[in-house]
């Protein structure tokens, strides 16, 4: 199963800022047992380690480095063998870039124009930020009436929730949604693993349920 496809699996993926080892760890070790996916954020000057641990020690879990801003960074990371890029926005010089180098590569948009750049190069998995701002489920179904031709789909974050993601992947053309409720940065820094490990399953039973 190629990376992308692993990914999106997990249909609602935990989305991480780790600062040091043990947060890590203690993340995949939820991620292995109960959600094979994690989206971790580029933003720490940990995360460029984390991810070469990713892969050597958790190669189970599909791994995205996410808040990739810049053509250099989607480089450096390749190089520690994760294969899943992912931007929050829309960059037109990276877009055309992954789409010449080939990478797997989620864009980032929140207007149609910016969709209808991604389509030109051939991405048809976008992530949708941020979410409830930009007009949610209501953007979505607009979307879906004009462009379901193309077969995109959508990745929707940044408003997600526990109680309205089932309302997301309800829609035909969201294949997946990020969960940055699932494991926040005040309860990792408060080392509050047991209320991020009930979260897990409350993905887990919901996911049984839609």
């Amino acid at each position: 199963m190629k990376i992308m496809d692993q990914y999106l699996a997990a249909k609602i993926i935990p989305v991480a800022v780790v600062d040091n080892e043990n947060e890590l760890r203690n993340l995949a070790d939820l991620c292995s047992q109960y959600i094979p996916a994690i989206e971790l954020t580029m933003r720490t000057e940990y995360a460029m380690t984390a991810l070469k641990i990713l892969k050597k020690d958790y190669p189970q879990v599909a791994t995205a480095a996410a808040t990739i801003l810049s053509t250099e960074l989607a480089d450096e990371v390749l190089l520690t063998g994760t294969e899943l890029l992912i931007s929050p926005g829309f960059t037109p010089k990276l877009v055309e870039y992954c789409a010449k180098k080939g990478y797997d590569y989620i864009p980032g948009v929140s207007t149609p124009a910016e969709l209808e750049f991604c389509l030109s190069y051939g991405f048809k998995v976008i992530k949708f930020f941020p979410a409830e701002v930009a007009g949610g489920i209501k953007w979505l179904k607009a979307m879906e009436s004009v462009y379901k031709h193309t077969e995109v789909q959508f990745m929707p974050l940044g408003g997600v929730s526990l109680e309205n993601v089932s309302d997301y992947l309800k829609l035909d053309n969201v294949s997946a949604c990020g969960g940055s409720w699932i494991c926040p940065k005040n309860l990792i820094v408060a080392n509050e693993w047991k209320e991020i490990e009930n979260r897990f399953q409350e993905v887990c039973k919901l996911l049984k349920e839609v």
